[in-house]
């Protein structure tokens, strides 16, 4: 794997705090030259129709269709065909955690991996859609490959907030009956929910015949467990506190997370779904390189 650049450290969040810049220079300077396009050959050939929703470029309004039907229809080119995509974004309080001051929480860099992946599509001419999620729906921009959606979708990112406790699992099964057409799902989310019950509603997603790829965001000190002591951890969800001894616990609570980890590795790998995880200290070009690797396979 690459070897990371100073720009690509988790710090230059915690130190500047401009997600969508931090992003557009990660991308810039990453990308460049390693990248292959995913298209199958960029076309302007006519592909299909559909029916029109509000959002949808006017010139695209097919009026002979609207002459006979009555109904408005626009037509869609293979070059617009080749790839929409979902990001799901979790934004639950538990994506609000960071264990150190020079590590940004979970909610920070899943939003900075969000935006960078907008613009490695955007780039492509791509169509990327968003959706945010605590234990409901937020938040959902439908996709497109637009400049002007591109900065609309980054403002989105920019200005969410975490909210509630979380219901992945029910929630996936909400977004999954929405989304009505063949796309890339890219969920990044912490998964601290219910398992058996978050793969549920991602193999609903499968079961529509979409590709799915889990980012599975942590911080450091939830797999380690480093602390020491009598403690009172809090939920970050629901407010409970809990004391405990930290140094007696720590190897069932390691071996418990290490099931935890091992399940959902698993879990998508019985059912094709793609699979990475990563530390919030690590460089982003992990993310980056192995969302590229993925889609270099599927070309």
């Amino acid at each position: 794997m690459k070897k990371s650049s100073g720009v690509l450290d988790p710090k230059i969040l915690v130190r500047f705090g401009n997600v969508s810049l931090v992003a557009k220079k990660i991308v810039d300077g990453f990308i460049a030259g390693l990248h292959r396009s995913i298209h199958k050959g960029a076309s302007i050939e006519f592909a299909e129709h559909r029916q029109y929703t509000a959002g949808d470029d006017p010139k695209y309004l097919d009026w002979k269709v609207y002459g006979r039907t009555d109904r408005l229809y626009v037509r869609e080119f293979r070059e617009e065909t080749n790839l929409k995509a979902y990001i799901l974004l979790d934004a639950s309080n538990s994506m609000n955690y960071s264990s150190d001051t020079d590590t940004p929480t979970k909610f920070v860099y899943a939003k900075c991996l969000a935006i960078c992946l907008s613009y490695i599509m955007m780039k492509q001419n791509d169509s990327t859609g968003l959706v945010v999620f605590d234990s409901e729906i937020k938040n959902l921009v439908k996709p497109s490959s637009t400049r002007q959606h591109f900065h609309f979708l980054i403002e989105n990112i920019e200005n969410i907030e975490t909210g509630k406790d979380t219901d992945i699992g029910k929630t996936i099964h909400r977004i999954a009956n929405l989304i009505k057409r063949r796309s890339l799902i890219i969920l990044i989310s912490d998964l601290f929910d219910d398992q058996g019950t978050v793969i549920k509603g991602l193999a609903h997603f499968k079961h529509r015949h979409h590709e799915i790829i889990v980012f599975h965001l942590l911080d450091k000190a939830e797999m380690e467990f480093p602390f020491e002591g009598f403690r009172d951890f809090i939920d970050m969800e629901t407010n409970e506190r809990i004391p405990v001894d930290a140094k007696a616990i720590r190897n069932a609570y390691k071996h418990i997370f290490g099931q935890f980890l091992s399940f959902y590795q698993r879990a998508c790998s019985e059912r094709n779904i793609n699979y990475a995880r990563a530390l919030t200290s690590t460089p982003f070009d992990y993310f980056l390189y192995h969302f590229l690797q993925l889609r270099s396979r599927k070309s």
